[in-house]
């Protein structure tokens, strides 16, 4: 891994402009306040606990196996939101927004993009319920899921 490191701190240039999720904020004496407001202001998805049961488990909690699939909410999630600004959201609150995209994530079965659902996606192409899942397996995962939620939408 060594290897790929720059060997020296010159290769990161403390002028060059900061790319966080599709927005440049400019290096300044301000820029740390701008990325530190951006990052508090994106949708975070952690570890849960006494959520209702996983069907056919006993997990009520994702702590220590969760946090892929976490990631890939959250990752989903921020997508979803930025989508909503435009088209059709674009009248509604962020604060409705924020509420109406984290509902599709909430912690039971009926949630289209719910580690319930995630978990039980990942069981049918064979991961066990309550292990981590790589990256690769939670983006499929999360492609299913996407593809039923559209589905779902289009038969309403």
């Amino acid at each position: 891994l060594a290897r790929f490191l720059p060997e020296s701190s010159d290769a990161v240039q403390p002028d060059s402009p900061i790319h966080i999720l599709g927005t440049v904020v400019e290096a300044s004496a301000e820029a740390t306040a701008e990325v530190q407001a951006y990052v508090r202001a994106c949708l975070w998805f952690t570890y849960r606990q006494h959520f209702e049961p996983i069907p056919g488990t006993v997990f009520t909690s994702d702590a220590g196996w969760g946090c892929m699939m976490r990631s890939g909410q959250m990752i989903l999630a921020q997508a979803l939101l930025r989508l909503s600004a435009g088209g059709g959201g674009a009248g509604a609150s962020l604060e409705r927004r924020e509420a109406a995209t984290v509902a599709l994530f909430a912690d039971c079965l009926a949630a289209p993009y719910s580690l319930h659902r995630i978990t039980l996606e990942g069981q049918a192409q064979g991961l066990p319920v309550g292990r981590w899942m790589g990256p690769a397996s939670i983006a499929q995962v999360l492609v299913r899921l996407a593809d039923r939620a559209r589905e779902a939408a289009a038969g309403d």
